[in-house]
């Protein structure tokens, strides 16, 4: 049988303490990590619910619009200027079906891992006029100034469906967010041909520093409820924010509240080569280190 000091047993007494107290400590910080983990997933369970309710009515909504325009341009035909704008109201509401849908198939891309670079030499000027040329009936409808300050001749290798889904974004928030006769400025640049800037600004009114780490997490809207004023289910810039991640590049925002929004894309040249574009019916071959042919 073992004997012990009064000290030797004191000093074990001690060191079990301290064992059960750090076992405690441990135990504590699990639990919390438990605790946040189920916040997070309530939180994420939320936000999904919201979009899902979100999305149903951004869908419904357009398609109910086209059937009942579609019915008023059957029976306007006596009418050209009625006509002519419930056509163009047609298709205003197509593309923002087409644009929601385009988003959602592009984070269902994300989410699964599918989405990989399709690189080419892109038209970058065109693909941005393109973008304005689809935001063109909304922009008229709150009578917004645009200013574009397009590199002439910018041709620059990247993806370009990608590139035209991140710049619709940006674009269709600096519209959707402006004030009533606002500004919405777009510049795209490649001083060296080794990053491509493309940066989008608005006279809106701005986001909060609070709100600002949160605008690019997936599903979330600054606004919600069904009281909200401005479309949209809190796709867009997550999706912008990921689909950047994918081609290497950064995305910046700088905004004060009443002082308007500026995001700004940077994608760097791609260090593999990138083939076969058609620019302009015009189709080009390009490795990386060697001279642009037409062919």
């Amino acid at each position: 049988m073992s004997h012990f000091t009064d000290d030797e047993l004191i000093d074990e007494i001690r060191r079990r303490f301290a064992f059960n107290r750090n076992a405690l400590n441990d135990l504590h910080a699990v639990t919390r990590k438990l605790e946040e983990v189920n916040e997070r997933l309530h939180e994420s369970e939320r936000v999904k619910s919201q979009f899902l309710s979100n999305i149903r009515n951004e869908i419904n909504n357009p398609l109910s619009a086209i059937m009942g325009l579609s019915s008023q341009l059957g029976a306007c035909r006596q009418e050209p200027e009625r006509c002519a704008k419930t056509a163009a109201m047609i298709y205003a509401e197509a593309f923002n079906l087409d644009f929601q849908l385009q988003n959602v198939f592009m984070a269902a891309e994300l989410e699964a891992g599918e989405a990989v670079p399709d690189l080419a030499m892109v038209d970058v000027p065109a693909v941005i006029a393109g973008c304005l040329d689809k935001l063109a009936q909304r922009i008229g409808e709150k009578r917004l100034e645009v200013r574009a300050d397009l590199q002439e001749g910018l041709v620059f290798a990247t993806d370009a469906q990608k590139l035209e889904i991140m710049v619709t974004n940006l674009l269709a928030n600096a519209v959707e967010f402006n004030v009533e006769g606002g500004r919405v400025e777009v510049c795209a640049s490649s001083a060296d041909g080794e990053q491509l800037v493309v940066a989008v600004a608005d006279t809106g009114p701005g986001i909060a520093a609070a709100d600002r780490e949160h605008i690019f997490d997936r599903f979330r809207q600054l606004e919600v409820g069904t009281t909200k004023s401005h479309r949209g289910h809190g796709l867009g810039l997550s999706i912008c924010w990921s689909l950047v991640e994918l081609l290497g590049g950064t995305i910046d925002v700088d905004s004060r509240l009443d002082a308007g929004s500026r995001f700004v894309v940077m994608l760097p040249r791609p260090a593999v080569d990138v083939r076969v574009q058609a620019c302009d019916a015009n189709l080009f071959l390009f490795n990386q280190g060697d001279e642009l042919e037409q062919f």
